[in-house]
Protein backbone atom coordinates (compact mmCIF):
# COMPACT_ATOMS: atom_id res chain seq x y z
CA UNK A 1 0.00 0.00 0.00
CA UNK A 2 2.53 2.16 1.14
CA UNK A 3 4.60 1.88 -2.29
CA UNK A 4 1.25 2.67 -4.12
CA UNK A 5 1.04 5.72 -2.44
CA UNK A 6 4.35 6.66 -3.23
CA UNK A 7 3.94 5.88 -7.05
CA UNK A 8 0.48 7.95 -6.79
CA UNK A 9 1.87 10.88 -5.23
CA UNK A 10 4.74 11.05 -7.74
CA UNK A 11 2.86 10.47 -10.59
CA UNK A 12 0.69 13.42 -9.05
CA UNK A 13 4.08 15.76 -8.80
CA UNK A 14 5.17 15.17 -11.87
CA UNK A 15 1.67 15.85 -13.49
CA UNK A 16 2.17 19.20 -11.71
CA UNK A 17 5.13 20.00 -13.02
CA UNK A 18 4.39 19.11 -16.58
CA UNK A 19 1.31 21.34 -16.25
CA UNK A 20 3.00 23.98 -14.64
CA UNK A 21 6.08 24.19 -17.59
CA UNK A 22 4.92 27.12 -20.13
CA UNK A 23 5.14 26.27 -23.49
CA UNK A 24 8.76 26.88 -25.87
CA UNK A 25 8.09 30.86 -27.06
CA UNK A 26 10.02 32.99 -29.03
CA UNK A 27 10.30 36.42 -26.83
CA UNK A 28 10.06 39.31 -29.14
CA UNK A 29 10.79 42.89 -27.38
CA UNK A 30 11.97 46.65 -27.94
CA UNK A 31 12.44 49.68 -26.15
CA UNK A 32 13.43 53.08 -27.75
CA UNK A 33 13.93 56.23 -28.10
CA UNK A 34 12.16 59.88 -28.61
CA UNK A 35 11.62 58.79 -32.28
CA UNK A 36 9.75 55.59 -31.05
CA UNK A 37 7.59 54.27 -33.79
CA UNK A 38 3.85 53.48 -32.78
CA UNK A 39 3.62 49.72 -33.75
CA UNK A 40 5.26 46.89 -35.29
CA UNK A 41 3.42 44.46 -37.72
CA UNK A 42 4.49 40.61 -37.53
CA UNK A 43 3.41 38.03 -40.18
CA UNK A 44 4.12 34.28 -40.20
CA UNK A 45 1.65 33.38 -42.70
CA UNK A 46 1.71 29.72 -42.52
CA UNK A 47 1.55 29.68 -38.49
CA UNK A 48 -1.63 31.94 -39.13
CA UNK A 49 -0.36 34.98 -37.52
CA UNK A 50 -1.22 38.47 -39.07
CA UNK A 51 -0.87 41.23 -36.12
CA UNK A 52 0.07 45.03 -35.52
CA UNK A 53 1.50 45.35 -31.73
CA UNK A 54 1.33 49.09 -30.33
CA UNK A 55 4.06 50.19 -28.86
CA UNK A 56 3.40 51.66 -25.43
CA UNK A 57 5.25 54.28 -23.67
CA UNK A 58 8.17 53.00 -25.78
CA UNK A 59 8.50 49.81 -25.64
CA UNK A 60 6.46 46.67 -26.65
CA UNK A 61 6.85 42.79 -26.04
CA UNK A 62 4.92 39.81 -27.58
CA UNK A 63 5.53 35.92 -27.03
CA UNK A 64 5.04 34.00 -30.60
CA UNK A 65 5.73 30.19 -31.16
CA UNK A 66 9.48 28.35 -31.96
CA UNK A 67 9.17 26.74 -35.25
CA UNK A 68 12.53 27.35 -36.94
CA UNK A 69 11.12 25.84 -40.46
CA UNK A 70 8.88 29.02 -40.60
CA UNK A 71 9.66 32.83 -41.54
CA UNK A 72 8.06 35.82 -42.13
CA UNK A 73 8.44 39.73 -41.91
CA UNK A 74 8.48 42.21 -39.22
CA UNK A 75 7.39 45.65 -40.14
CA UNK A 76 7.74 49.14 -39.12
CA UNK A 77 6.58 52.00 -41.22
CA UNK A 78 7.95 50.98 -44.67
CA UNK A 79 11.09 49.23 -43.37
CA UNK A 80 10.80 45.30 -42.69
CA UNK A 81 13.15 42.24 -41.82
CA UNK A 82 12.99 38.44 -42.20
CA UNK A 83 11.96 36.80 -39.21
CA UNK A 84 12.31 33.04 -38.11
CA UNK A 85 10.89 32.29 -35.08
CA UNK A 86 13.96 29.97 -33.89
CA UNK A 87 12.73 30.57 -29.93
CA UNK A 88 15.40 32.60 -28.76
CA UNK A 89 14.73 35.79 -27.10
CA UNK A 90 15.19 39.10 -29.68
CA UNK A 91 15.34 42.78 -29.99
CA UNK A 92 14.32 44.62 -32.67
CA UNK A 93 16.17 47.44 -33.20
CA UNK A 94 15.21 50.77 -34.69
CA UNK A 95 18.07 52.58 -35.84
CA UNK A 96 18.43 56.52 -35.95
CA UNK A 97 18.54 56.44 -39.75
CA UNK A 98 14.69 54.89 -39.20
CA UNK A 99 16.24 51.42 -41.00
CA UNK A 100 15.45 48.33 -38.41
CA UNK A 101 17.46 44.83 -37.87
CA UNK A 102 16.42 41.65 -35.40
CA UNK A 103 18.70 40.32 -33.67
CA UNK A 104 18.90 37.47 -31.23
CA UNK A 105 19.81 38.00 -27.36
CA UNK A 106 21.42 34.57 -28.26
CA UNK A 107 23.24 34.25 -31.21
CA UNK A 108 25.14 31.17 -30.47
CA UNK A 109 21.60 29.22 -30.88
CA UNK A 110 20.20 31.61 -33.25
CA UNK A 111 18.65 30.57 -36.69
CA UNK A 112 17.84 34.08 -36.87
CA UNK A 113 20.99 35.25 -36.44
CA UNK A 114 22.40 32.70 -39.35
CA UNK A 115 19.78 34.56 -41.79
CA UNK A 116 21.27 37.71 -40.54
CA UNK A 117 24.72 36.93 -41.18
CA UNK A 118 23.80 35.43 -44.93
CA UNK A 119 22.03 37.92 -45.70
CA UNK A 120 24.82 40.66 -44.70
CA UNK A 121 27.07 38.57 -46.49
CA UNK A 122 24.89 38.70 -49.95
CA UNK A 123 24.83 42.75 -49.15
CA UNK A 124 28.22 43.04 -48.84
CA UNK A 125 28.95 41.29 -52.36
CA UNK A 126 26.43 43.59 -53.99
CA UNK A 127 28.18 46.60 -52.37
CA UNK A 128 30.88 45.36 -53.62
CA UNK A 129 30.11 45.14 -57.14
CA UNK A 130 27.88 48.59 -57.56
CA UNK A 131 31.42 50.07 -56.25
CA UNK A 132 33.13 48.23 -59.08
CA UNK A 133 30.74 48.98 -61.43
CA UNK A 134 30.52 52.91 -59.93
CA UNK A 135 34.38 53.15 -60.48
CA UNK A 136 34.73 51.93 -64.09
CA UNK A 137 34.65 54.87 -67.05
CA UNK A 138 31.86 56.08 -69.19
CA UNK A 139 33.60 54.17 -71.86
CA UNK A 140 33.92 50.89 -70.03
CA UNK A 141 33.25 48.00 -72.37
CA UNK A 142 29.98 45.80 -71.71
CA UNK A 143 32.22 42.78 -71.47
CA UNK A 144 33.97 44.92 -68.39
CA UNK A 145 30.53 45.12 -66.69
CA UNK A 146 29.45 41.62 -67.89
CA UNK A 147 32.40 39.98 -65.94
CA UNK A 148 32.22 41.90 -62.57
CA UNK A 149 28.27 41.18 -62.33
CA UNK A 150 28.90 37.23 -63.46
CA UNK A 151 31.58 37.73 -60.72
CA UNK A 152 29.13 38.85 -58.18
CA UNK A 153 26.70 36.16 -59.21
CA UNK A 154 29.41 33.77 -58.99
CA UNK A 155 30.09 34.73 -55.52
CA UNK A 156 26.68 34.76 -54.37
CA UNK A 157 25.72 31.45 -55.57
CA UNK A 158 28.87 29.83 -53.67
CA UNK A 159 28.12 31.38 -50.28
CA UNK A 160 24.13 30.52 -51.06
CA UNK A 161 25.59 27.13 -51.56
CA UNK A 162 27.26 26.38 -48.07
CA UNK A 163 24.19 28.32 -46.22
CA UNK A 164 21.76 26.00 -47.97
CA UNK A 165 23.85 22.61 -47.12
CA UNK A 166 24.58 23.97 -43.49
CA UNK A 167 20.69 24.80 -43.14
CA UNK A 168 18.52 21.96 -44.64
CA UNK A 169 16.47 21.69 -41.69
CA UNK A 170 15.63 25.24 -40.96
CA UNK A 171 14.28 28.06 -42.73
CA UNK A 172 17.06 29.74 -43.82
CA UNK A 173 17.59 26.90 -46.08
CA UNK A 174 14.36 28.83 -47.98
CA UNK A 175 16.37 32.17 -48.51
CA UNK A 176 19.77 30.53 -50.03
CA UNK A 177 17.20 28.74 -52.52
CA UNK A 178 15.93 32.04 -53.33
CA UNK A 179 19.20 32.89 -54.70
CA UNK A 180 20.17 29.67 -56.15
CA UNK A 181 16.91 28.43 -57.77
CA UNK A 182 17.36 30.92 -61.51
CA UNK A 183 20.99 29.82 -61.73
CA UNK A 184 20.61 25.84 -61.12
CA UNK A 185 20.22 23.43 -63.93
CA UNK A 186 16.27 21.72 -63.31
CA UNK A 187 18.00 18.91 -62.08
CA UNK A 188 20.23 20.21 -60.00
CA UNK A 189 17.61 22.49 -58.40
CA UNK A 190 15.06 19.02 -58.18
CA UNK A 191 18.05 17.36 -56.19
CA UNK A 192 18.65 20.42 -53.99
CA UNK A 193 14.71 20.34 -53.15
CA UNK A 194 14.80 16.68 -52.38
CA UNK A 195 17.64 16.62 -49.74
CA UNK A 196 15.44 19.28 -47.87
CA UNK A 197 14.19 18.18 -44.58
CA UNK A 198 10.56 17.03 -44.67
CA UNK A 199 9.46 19.83 -42.55
CA UNK A 200 10.98 22.23 -44.80
CA UNK A 201 10.09 20.90 -48.22
CA UNK A 202 6.22 21.27 -47.03
CA UNK A 203 6.36 24.44 -46.50
CA UNK A 204 3.64 26.46 -48.32
CA UNK A 205 6.09 28.79 -49.45
CA UNK A 206 8.20 26.38 -51.53
CA UNK A 207 5.01 24.76 -53.13
CA UNK A 208 5.60 27.08 -56.51
CA UNK A 209 8.70 26.30 -57.00
CA UNK A 210 8.39 22.40 -56.71
CA UNK A 211 5.50 22.72 -59.26
CA UNK A 212 7.53 24.99 -61.47
CA UNK A 213 10.45 22.61 -61.27
CA UNK A 214 7.59 19.23 -62.07
CA UNK A 215 6.78 21.50 -65.20
CA UNK A 216 10.48 22.07 -65.92
CA UNK A 217 11.57 18.72 -65.72
CA UNK A 218 8.52 17.20 -67.84
CA UNK A 219 9.31 20.34 -70.51
CA UNK A 220 13.42 19.96 -70.45
CA UNK A 221 15.64 20.05 -73.19
CA UNK A 222 14.97 16.61 -75.34
CA UNK A 223 11.54 16.58 -74.46
CA UNK A 224 8.67 17.13 -76.61
CA UNK A 225 6.93 20.04 -76.19
CA UNK A 226 3.39 20.44 -74.52
CA UNK A 227 0.77 21.68 -76.24
CA UNK A 228 -1.70 24.60 -75.13
CA UNK A 229 -4.63 26.08 -76.43
CA UNK A 230 -5.49 30.08 -76.14
CA UNK A 231 -8.81 30.28 -77.90
CA UNK A 232 -8.87 29.11 -80.86
CA UNK A 233 -5.13 28.97 -81.23
CA UNK A 234 -3.27 26.01 -80.58
CA UNK A 235 0.71 26.08 -79.55
CA UNK A 236 0.62 22.73 -81.86
CA UNK A 237 -0.45 25.00 -84.86
CA UNK A 238 3.05 26.67 -85.29
CA UNK A 239 5.75 24.26 -83.67
CA UNK A 240 6.52 20.22 -84.52
CA UNK A 241 5.38 21.30 -88.15
CA UNK A 242 8.88 20.71 -90.00
CA UNK A 243 10.68 23.49 -89.29
CA UNK A 244 12.59 25.18 -86.17
CA UNK A 245 10.99 27.56 -84.17
CA UNK A 246 12.02 29.82 -81.84
CA UNK A 247 9.57 30.72 -79.08
CA UNK A 248 9.81 33.62 -77.21
CA UNK A 249 7.76 34.18 -73.85
CA UNK A 250 6.99 37.95 -73.17
CA UNK A 251 4.95 40.65 -72.00
CA UNK A 252 5.27 44.79 -73.10
CA UNK A 253 5.86 45.85 -69.96
CA UNK A 254 8.76 43.56 -69.47
CA UNK A 255 12.11 45.80 -70.22
CA UNK A 256 14.50 42.49 -70.17
CA UNK A 257 12.10 41.24 -73.07
CA UNK A 258 12.11 44.73 -75.06
CA UNK A 259 15.98 44.18 -74.88
CA UNK A 260 15.75 40.62 -76.52
CA UNK A 261 14.07 41.90 -79.64
CA UNK A 262 16.56 43.50 -81.17
CA UNK A 263 18.54 40.03 -81.12
CA UNK A 264 15.63 37.90 -81.69
CA UNK A 265 14.62 40.60 -84.72
CA UNK A 266 18.20 39.67 -86.23
CA UNK A 267 17.91 36.15 -86.52
CA UNK A 268 14.41 36.00 -88.11
CA UNK A 269 15.24 38.62 -90.51
CA UNK A 270 18.70 36.44 -91.30
CA UNK A 271 17.31 32.92 -91.32
CA UNK A 272 13.38 33.13 -91.72
CA UNK A 273 12.05 31.04 -94.68
CA UNK A 274 11.17 27.13 -95.10
CA UNK A 275 13.41 25.62 -92.16
CA UNK A 276 12.76 28.40 -89.17
CA UNK A 277 10.36 30.94 -87.85
CA UNK A 278 9.71 32.59 -85.31
CA UNK A 279 6.32 32.94 -82.53
CA UNK A 280 6.12 35.22 -80.08
CA UNK A 281 3.65 34.31 -76.91
CA UNK A 282 2.47 37.02 -74.84
CA UNK A 283 1.84 36.41 -71.35
CA UNK A 284 0.91 38.06 -68.13
CA UNK A 285 -0.36 40.83 -69.61
CA UNK A 286 -3.52 42.82 -71.30
CA UNK A 287 -4.36 41.55 -74.75
CA UNK A 288 -4.76 45.20 -75.98
CA UNK A 289 -0.72 45.91 -74.19
CA UNK A 290 0.48 42.88 -76.33
CA UNK A 291 -1.10 44.42 -79.42
CA UNK A 292 -0.12 47.68 -78.99
CA UNK A 293 3.98 46.79 -77.86
CA UNK A 294 3.89 44.38 -80.83
CA UNK A 295 2.93 46.81 -83.38
CA UNK A 296 5.67 49.90 -81.81
CA UNK A 297 8.25 47.32 -81.63
CA UNK A 298 8.36 45.78 -84.93
CA UNK A 299 7.31 42.17 -84.23
CA UNK A 300 5.55 41.20 -87.34
CA UNK A 301 6.30 37.06 -87.04
CA UNK A 302 3.86 35.30 -85.93
CA UNK A 303 2.09 35.75 -82.03
CA UNK A 304 0.05 33.94 -79.76
CA UNK A 305 -1.60 36.71 -77.46
CA UNK A 306 -3.27 36.70 -74.15
CA UNK A 307 -1.75 33.47 -73.09
CA UNK A 308 -1.30 34.91 -69.20
CA UNK A 309 0.19 31.96 -67.53
CA UNK A 310 -1.26 29.00 -69.56
CA UNK A 311 1.74 28.49 -71.08
CA UNK A 312 4.31 29.56 -68.09
CA UNK A 313 2.53 26.86 -65.69
CA UNK A 314 2.64 23.95 -68.54
CA UNK A 315 6.39 25.37 -68.95
CA UNK A 316 7.67 26.30 -65.89
CA UNK A 317 8.31 29.50 -66.57
CA UNK A 318 9.31 31.91 -63.48
CA UNK A 319 11.05 34.58 -65.49
CA UNK A 320 10.50 36.40 -68.46
CA UNK A 321 11.66 36.64 -71.43
CA UNK A 322 12.40 32.59 -71.52
CA UNK A 323 13.31 31.91 -75.27
CA UNK A 324 13.30 28.34 -76.46
CA UNK A 325 14.34 26.91 -79.60
CA UNK A 326 11.85 23.91 -80.75
CA UNK A 327 12.91 21.07 -83.55
CA UNK A 328 10.74 20.37 -86.74
CA UNK A 329 9.47 17.02 -85.14
CA UNK A 330 8.79 18.97 -81.76
CA UNK A 331 11.59 18.07 -79.69
CA UNK A 332 12.63 21.30 -77.17
CA UNK A 333 16.41 21.84 -78.60
CA UNK A 334 17.45 24.64 -76.15
CA UNK A 335 15.33 26.68 -73.23
CA UNK A 336 16.42 30.10 -71.56
CA UNK A 337 18.45 31.64 -74.53
CA UNK A 338 19.57 35.15 -74.22
CA UNK A 339 21.61 37.49 -75.97
CA UNK A 340 24.50 36.51 -78.94
CA UNK A 341 23.47 32.61 -77.75
CA UNK A 342 20.04 33.02 -79.73
CA UNK A 343 21.80 33.04 -83.07
CA UNK A 344 24.47 30.54 -81.50
CA UNK A 345 21.62 27.66 -81.32
CA UNK A 346 19.43 28.47 -84.06
CA UNK A 347 22.61 28.69 -86.66
CA UNK A 348 23.57 24.78 -85.69
CA UNK A 349 20.84 23.73 -87.47
CA UNK A 350 19.44 26.39 -89.66
CA UNK A 351 21.67 27.69 -92.91
CA UNK A 352 21.17 31.78 -93.27
CA UNK A 353 19.29 33.32 -96.06
CA UNK A 354 21.82 34.35 -98.90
Amino acid sequence: MKFKTIILAAAAIAASVACSQKAPKTTLSGSYGIDSPKSVYISLPELGIDTTVAIVDKQFTIDLPVDPTQSGLIRVGREKVNFIPDGTPMTLVFNADHTIALLSQDPGNSIQERLNQYEKAVNDLMVNAKAQLDSLKDEATPEAKEKIYDEYQAAVSEISRKVFEENKDNAVAIYALDNLQFDLPVAELDNLLKSLDTTVLNRKSLAALKKAVGAQLATAEGQKFTDFEVGPQKFSDYVGNGKYVLVDFWASWCGPCKEELPNIKKVYNKYNGEDFDVLSVAVWDKATASVSAAKALGITWKQIIDAQRIPTDIYGIQGIPHIMLIGPDGTILKRDLRGADIEAEVAKYVKAKR
